[in-house]
C-alpha cells in the first residue's frame, strides 16, 4: 500500500464524532446496556463462514459477507470454549475461559481449573480432527466503518499465529494494537481433512492520530469493562 492511501485511509466513525455526539453514544450504552439487561450474544459478531474464505458480517437487514475486515482493535483477549459433540448455537459452552487461563464450567460439570491441565485442552482430545476439544479463539472488539459502537470478531486457532505474529510486529514499532488501523483478510486455505476454510492474514494500515488515539483509549476501557459478559463461544458457525 503506498504511503498516499496509508496517510489518507479514515479511521471508524466512532473515533472522529464531536464530543456532543460521543457522549450521546455513551448515555445510550449506559441506559440501553449497562443496567445488566445485556446477554452473552448480544454483541454484534463477525465471523468466518464455514466453508469459505469470507467473513459473516451482521447488519441491520440480516447479514452480509465479505473477504476483508477493517478497523480498529480496541481490546484483545484469548478465550476457550468446549461444547462437548456438536456445537448448538446460541447455547453457553459447557466450560469456557475468558482468558484461556483458567476455565469456569457450568454447574455440576466436573470441568474447569487451570486450562493447561485439562484434558479437553491437549491435542488429540478431539478424536475426530486430532486437535483440542476445547477451542482456542482470539477475540477482537473492534469499531469498524460507521458504526458507533463495538462488534467482536472471533478468530479461530488456525489464525491465532499470524495474530500473535502481527502483535509482535506491532510492537517492534512501539504501537500498541489500538493505536492503528488494521485489515484483517481471510486467505482461502485447506486442512487435514481438505476442507476449506478462512484463515486470517493480519494487515497494517496506518497510525491513528493523537485525538483518535485518545478516543479509542476511551472505548478500549470500556470494552475491557464489558468483555466479561460476552462470551467466548465458537469462533464459526
Amino acid at each position: 500500500m503506498s504511503q498516499e492511501l496509508t496517510r489518507i485511509a479514515p479511521a471508524p466513525h466512532a473515533l472522529t464524532v464531536s464530543e456532543e455526539e460521543a457522549r450521546a453514544v455513551q448515555e445510550a450504552f449506559a441506559v440501553n446496556i449497562a443496567s445488566g439487561s445485556i446477554t452473552e450474544f448480544d454483541l454484534p459478531r463477525i465471523k468466518p463462514v464455514n466453508g469459505e474464505a469470507l467473513w459473516k458480517i451482521p447488519t441491520l437487514e440480516g447479514h452480509e459477507t465479505a473477504q476483508s475486515i477493517e478497523g480498529v482493535i480496541a481490546f484483545a483477549r484469548d478465550t476457550r470454549a468446549y461444547y462437548p459433540g456438536k456445537e448448538i448455537k446460541n447455547q453457553p459452552p459447557d466450560c469456557s475461559s475468558l482468558d484461556g487461563v483458567t476455565g469456569i464450567a457450568k454447574a455440576g460439570l466436573s470441568l474447569g481449573g487451570e486450562c493447561v491441565k485439562c484434558p479437553m485442552a491437549q491435542w488429540d482430545s478431539n478424536h475426530e480432527t486430532g486437535a483440542q476439544a476445547c477451542k482456542q479463539a482470539k477475540q477482537l472488539f473492534m469499531l469498524r466503518g460507521t458504526s458507533m459502537f463495538l462488534e467482536v470478531v472471533s478468530l479461530p486457532p488456525t489464525s491465532l499465529k499470524s495474530v500473535r505474529q502481527f502483535f509482535l510486529k506491532l510492537v517492534t514499532q512501539g504501537i500498541q494494537y489500538y493505536q492503528c488501523i488494521v485489515r484483517i483478510d481471510l486467505v482461502e486455505a485447506k486442512n487435514a481433512q481438505q476442507q476449506v476454510y478462512g484463515k486470517a492474514a493480519m494487515k497494517f494500515v496506518r497510525k491513528l492520530s493523537a485525538d483518535e488515539i485518545a478516543r479509542a483509549s476511551e472505548f478500549r476501557a470500556l470494552a475491557e469493562s464489558i468483555s466479561g459478559r460476552v462470551s467466548p463461544g465458537a469462533a464459526a458457525e
